[in-house]
């Protein structure tokens, strides 16, 4: 029964993203999701409570994906130079291979709905990171800035070269995210 609900669940948020990218926050409806998933509303209903409790959820979970993804194979005995760059390529690695969830991300987190909806219990999107980069500022690897300012000034130009890569205009090879991990370091170190 795990696994039905589990299935159930994953077409609905699937199709869900699928028709907020086509279609976007403001005229989604749980009939237009059951009509494209070809289940009925009340189905939908079973496991979310509202189009709003539809919407949170997908969040946290397209977000817990996005960070499962950005962490892995970081260790706590690496580096903090390893850790920068492979979460900045883990990262890329996520755009490239989850266009639709990265572009709805995006969405979300440009929707006053969700930013007032979805007072994340552990920050922000990139808040995981916000341990390593502490970390460098104490060895003396990053300025002795904000936190916030060093994750925004490192990692924001992936956003932005990952929206101009899914429209086509940038690509994603190892040469240029090499080049992009070396600009956001040099924009940070110490």
């Amino acid at each position: 029964m795990e696994n039905k609900t589990e299935n159930k669940m994953e077409l609905i948020y699937q199709t869900t993203i699928a028709l907020l990218n086509e279609i976007g926050l403001s005229d989604i409806s749980m009939s237009k999701i059951a009509k494209r998933a070809s289940i009925s509303s009340s189905s939908i209903y079973f496991y979310f409570e509202s189009k709003e409790d539809l919407l949170i959820k997908l969040y946290f979970n397209l977000k817990d994906q996005m960070h499962q993804e950005m962490f892995r194979g970081i260790t706590a005995d690496m580096s903090v130079r390893d850790g920068f760059e492979k979460i900045l390529r883990n990262y890329s690695n996520y755009i490239v291979n989850n266009k639709a969830n990265f572009l709805l991300m995006e969405q979300f987190l440009d929707s006053p709905f969700i930013r007032k909806s979805c007072k994340d219990q552990n920050g922000g999107v990139f808040k995981p990171i916000y341990a390593l980069f502490e970390r460098g500022i104490k060895e003396g690897l990053f300025k002795d800035l904000e936190t916030n300012l060093l994750v925004t000034y490192s990692c924001l130009p992936f956003v932005q070269m990952g929206k101009e890569y899914i429209n086509g205009e940038y690509e994603f090879s190892s040469a240029n995210i090499d080049i992009m991990i070396q600009m956001s370091w040099n924009a940070i170190k110490a």
